[in-house]
């Protein structure tokens, strides 16, 4: 059997838009090798190294390219009681190369500590300058970012059976707790005991700085067993007068990119009439075209073929400009269908989580924390909990809910209605896919008319423009209220008592749309809508549509019976009056037979 094998590449790059990064912290996408296990086989550490690999990847891989990165919850930046210092809340975040980044309690963080670290340092054999009167700028505030970045610390250490050489890492110390800041604000955090992230002033893990025991270098030394996951916080500052650039967009920027690709592709025409210049000028514009089309290669496969024949046909400056226009709309044509297929993220120079801007002042050359801002610079991860947090704020989804409950949950009482004559009975019509409208014919000209976009674009927005239909009926339909009961008449093609559909055609072939137009769109824009302006459109002149009445059962069924024991009182009443003639006119006729036999 072969042994493990991995037929795609070990790294590629995510994104042809990125920007070259030297040392990149993470990014590609890696093709990831499961192990496999059998009975009887002799497992050694590199196997279950393997395993934890491969979990770990696929998890940073989940994060990064289907989750996002960014805050998730909590970390929120607060002040703290002692001077310089501040405290950032427990939370959870998504590093952008996809680590959890956990942060079990409160954490206090000494900004101003972190920040005298990051100051240049002067040569020892020099006195810095000092100005000649008091400092100007002693009064001024600085802006600082606070990040938090993902960490591990080694810790359990146990001695092997077997001496592997490798260097002591048996010290005491729990996971986290290292305190050592370089340039850029560097303090460790996270502690396997409390989690509450304070820094210890040790450092822990294998050529973690921690002393060796005592003994000689071929005694065996231990392995950590334990990895433990922790961060440390990191400060940059901001550089006064510096300015967010403004995009379009992850999306527009990238056609932006697709088209300034284009520049200087295409030179100017060579004065003159001479036939060797226009060709080479022809020949210039091919090459760099084919050098283009090879390097951005897009959907129409058939431009080199063109390009190829190019010039064949002369170096008329004119056609040459006609021919490439013809490819560039090719290519701007790929470039807006392109921009709408997500691109896989860039490699990541930075890991690190921004959570909030601390302004800082140094009046008297004493750092004190002035004012937290915890919204400009947050990096917040798009999840389905913090949106359902976010539009908490907004009552629609509980009115939806409520309307929703009103139609399904209550009751169906018979509402009582006049009908007209009815004609015929048509039952529902149903949604059918149309045959796309022949194109017309060309007019004499060999020019066919607009209408045939105007018929494409029939097809095409055909169902929008039923449902743009389906809401102006919704919101002039007036007092005519449209619930399932309508829907219903409207199916066994019954007419009101004015011999009008209850539904319109359009309706009628979207029951669905009809019922979310009626039941929720119009009272929600109704309610929205201030009465002013209400008044404005026209919403209150018309009569408001009212609620269905609801008639008890009882009550009607006792008017029914009313109704109907009235019904055979009257026919007992016409039966009687028969009864009384038939009986006069038999009188009539014993008196004739009584007269006869006299």
């Amino acid at each position: 059997m072969p042994s493990l094998m991995n037929s795609g590449a070990q790294m590629t790059s995510t994104s042809s838009g990125c920007a070259p990064v030297c040392c990149p912290d993470c990014g590609g996408l890696e093709c990831l090798c499961r192990p496999r296990f059998f009975s009887g086989q002799l497992l050694t550490d590199e196997d279950l190294t393997r395993l934890e690999y491969y979990i770990t990847a696929k998890n940073k891989l989940h994060n990064r390219y289907l989750v996002g990165w960014g805050v998730v919850c909590g970390m929120e930046v607060v002040c703290n009681a002692c001077d310089g210092m501040v405290t950032v809340k427990s939370g959870y975040a998504l590093s952008p190369c996809g680590d959890d980044i956990v942060v079990c309690a409160d954490a206090p963080v000494d900004i101003c500590s972190m920040i005298q670290k990051c100051a240049r340092k002067q040569p020892r054999d020099c006195q810095p300058a000092q100005p000649g009167g008091p400092d100007p700028c002693s009064d001024t505030t600085e802006n600082w970012i606070l990040k938090i970045h993902y960490d591990e610390k080694s810790s359990r250490g146990i001695v092997p059976l077997k001496n592997t050489g490798s260097a002591a890492c048996c010290t005491p110390c729990a996971c986290g707790g290292s305190g050592s800041c370089g340039c850029g604000g560097k303090s460790s955090g996270g502690s396997m005991t409390n989690g509450s992230g304070s820094s210890n002033g040790k450092s822990c893990g294998c050529g973690g700085g921690s002393s060796t025991a005592a003994g000689s270098s071929s005694q065996a030394q231990c392995q950590p067993t334990v990895i433990c996951e922790t961060y440390y916080f990191e400060v940059c500052k901001i550089q006064p007068g510096t300015q967010t650039q403004k995009t379009l967009g992850a999306l527009g920027d990238r056609f932006v990119r697709c088209l300034t690709a284009l520049q200087g592709l295409v030179s100017a025409p060579p004065a003159g009439d001479n036939q060797q210049d226009l060709m080479n000028w022809c020949c210039a514009i091919r090459d760099n075209l084919l050098d283009f089309f090879a390097d951005h290669p897009g959907y129409a496969c058939s431009i080199p073929a063109r390009l190829a024949v190019m010039c064949q046909s002369g170096a008329d400056p004119q056609t040459v400009k006609s021919q490439v226009a013809f490819l560039l709309a090719q290519y701007i044509k790929d470039c807006f269908c392109g921009a709408f297929l997500p691109p896989c993220p860039c490699p990541v120079q930075d890991a690190g989580v921004p959570l909030a801007t601390i302004t800082v002042s140094k009046t008297s050359g004493v750092c004190r924390i002035v004012s937290i801002c915890n919204i400009d610079v947050r990096k917040f991860a798009t999840t389905f909990p913090n949106l359902t947090y976010w539009l908490s704020i907004f009552p629609t989804v509980r009115d939806l809910r409520s309307a929703l409950a009103a139609v399904c949950c209550r009751p169906l009482f018979r509402r009582a209605n006049q009908f007209g004559d009815q004609a015929q009975v048509q039952p529902f019509k149903v949604r059918a896919a149309q045959a796309p409208k022949a194109a017309p014919k060309a007019n004499a000209a060999g020019n066919a008319p607009f209408a045939v976009a105007a018929a494409a674009n029939d097809t095409t927005f055909q169902q929008s423009h039923d449902l743009s239909q389906i809401a102006g009926l919704a919101f002039l339909r007036g007092d005519q209220a449209v619930d399932v009961q309508t829907l219903a008449y409207a199916a066994l093609g019954l007419s009101d008592a004015n011999n009008d559909p209850f539904l319109q055609p359009v309706e009628e072939s979207n029951p669905m749309e009809t019922l979310l137009m009626n039941q929720f769109a119009r009272p929600f824009v109704e309610a929205m809508l201030p009465a002013r302006l209400e008044d404005i459109l026209g919403f209150k002149n018309a009569p408001a549509p009212q609620p269905a009445q609801e008639v008890d059962p009882n009550a009607a069924a006792a008017k029914q019976e009313q109704s109907d024991l009235s019904a055979q009182v009257a026919d007992l009443k016409s039966q009687l009056d028969a009864m009384k003639q038939d009986l006069k006119r038999s009188q009539g006729e014993i008196d004739k037979l009584s007269k006869r036999k006299r």
